[in-house]
């Protein structure tokens, strides 16, 4: 079977991808169209809609061959929902999860301006990301944006409701390391199941690559040189300029802009709310509200009783973690005594952030959301938000039972191998984030 990958088409930051070939109703109805031809097997019919240019690709048996393959793999096809949709001024691209007796599968089709077939592929699901069911593709439209800040492309996509009116804007400020911009565990995306998530509520939502997960190399040569890096120029830099940028676009409404941070980027977030007045409100996923090391050590002596093979590796993690909490640490010690051999002025700056003072007094609406079996941040962070946040009128903080880290369910002792088990952020989370976010 034929597997082509699709690109977005790339846009520029002062606008939406709109494209006025035909509306998201008539692909879709092109789309079901052809899926019913398949399930009643007119493949002569399919072939005849292919343009011209690419009939040689898909001819009549093919089709044919490639559905009856399905069928004997996969039992007989059920039902199909849109769980993707892209326009460009060259195409219409729609992908549909196929239910079939067994499993389900992924069919792709484009269509041209003229609603020609160009494009036809089938996809194993369960060796891809597919959507949740919750995600609503005929309810929003992603456009690509890169922000540039400096020498920094940050490539980013704006999941953005078909609503009219300006859209409040969520931005999702990622985890420690080189995340990408769909927090991505091979085909799981729980930055993705957010985006599409919450666009589909109402919403608009940015998620972006890091700079660190686009620019290692020129963050090496500066670590090398032992130049100055902390938490500003891993993250705050960057989402500053993001924030300048996508407040200009028509399509945003200013007033309305929240910080979703996951991990290190929750943590961060109530400092971003201090620092910047657009900001709304603030959500925190799995934010640690103990110091970074010693949410560090925890993690080491947990994972030492579940991967005993590995307590020599996290034994050393764990003294380099002690290490960068001296008063006096000294900002050239050299890499290799540092947490994962980052720089000691990264450590210098954590352990003189406040961020439980500043979220505690910070007057703007805040949302905890912890999972019970993240391990990462584990539940004595739970409680001391609950604590520190007691008494602040416009705070919540909610406990999730059976979620990790990345706030996918399970019931064995959570690891990081867990992560990549194919999964998605629950239904229940997205519910509860959108009803926070129309409650500010």
């Amino acid at each position: 079977m034929k597997k082509i990958i699709i690109a977005l088409f790339c846009i520029s930051i002062i606008g939406l991808n709109q494209s006025a070939a035909f509306s998201y109703k008539e692909t879709e109805a092109k789309g079901y169209e052809i899926v019913q031809l398949f399930a009643s097997k007119q493949f002569d019919k399919i072939s005849k809609q292919v343009d011209s240019i690419y009939q040689s690709s898909y001819p009549s048996y093919v089709l044919e061959k490639d559905w009856a393959e399905l069928l004997g793999t996969y039992g007989q096809f059920q039902h199909a929902k849109p769980v993707n949709y892209e326009v460009s001024p060259y195409y219409h691209f729609i992908a549909f999860k196929l239910q079939f007796e067994f499993l389900p599968y992924i069919f792709n089709i484009s269509f041209n301006s003229s609603g020609k077939i160009i494009y036809i592929s089938f996809m194993a699901a369960h060796k891809i990301y597919v959507a949740p069911d919750y995600c609503d593709v005929s309810k929003f439209l992603e456009s690509k944006i890169t922000v540039v800040n400096g020498m920094y492309d940050l490539p980013g996509i704006l999941s953005i409701s078909n609503t009219p009116g300006k859209k409040p804007l969520v931005i999702i400020l990622p985890e420690a390391g080189p995340t990408d911009k769909d927090g991505s565990y091979e085909e799981n995306k729980p930055y993705k199941d957010l985006a599409w998530g919450i666009a589909s509520k109402g919403f608009a939502v940015f998620r972006y690559e890091k700079r660190s997960n686009n620019y290692g190399i020129f963050l090496l040569k500066d670590k090398a040189a032992y130049e100055k890096f902390t938490p500003r120029e891993d993250l705050l830099d960057d989402l500053y300029k993001i924030i300048d940028s996508l407040k200009t676009l028509p399509e945003i409404n200013p007033e309305k802009i929240f910080i979703l941070g996951h991990g290190q980027g929750g943590m961060l977030a109530p400092l971003v709310a201090k620092e910047r007045n657009e900001i709304a409100g603030i959500i925190m996923m799995g934010a640690n509200a103990k110091r970074t090391q010693e949410m560090m050590i925890d993690q080491y002596k947990y994972l030492s009783k579940v991967t005993p093979e590995k307590k020599g590796e996290y034994d050393t993690q764990t003294k380099n973690a002690i290490r960068s909490m001296d008063k006096k640490l000294n900002p050239l010690t050299e890499h290799h005594l540092m947490p994962y051999d980052v720089q000691a002025t990264y450590w210098i700056w954590l352990n003189q952030y406040p961020h439980l003072d500043i979220s505690k007094k910070l007057n703007k609406p805040q949302f905890v959301m912890h999972g019970e079996r993240d391990y990462q941040a584990n539940l004595e962070n739970y409680e001391l938000w609950k604590r520190t946040l007691e008494k602040n009128k416009k705070a919540t903080v909610k406990l999730y039972p059976r979620l990790n880290h990345l706030f996918y369910p399970g019931d064995a002792q959570s690891t990081y191998s867990e992560y990549y088990l194919k999964s998605n952020i629950p239904e229940n989370i997205i519910n509860d984030i959108s009803s926070w976010l129309s409650n500010q």
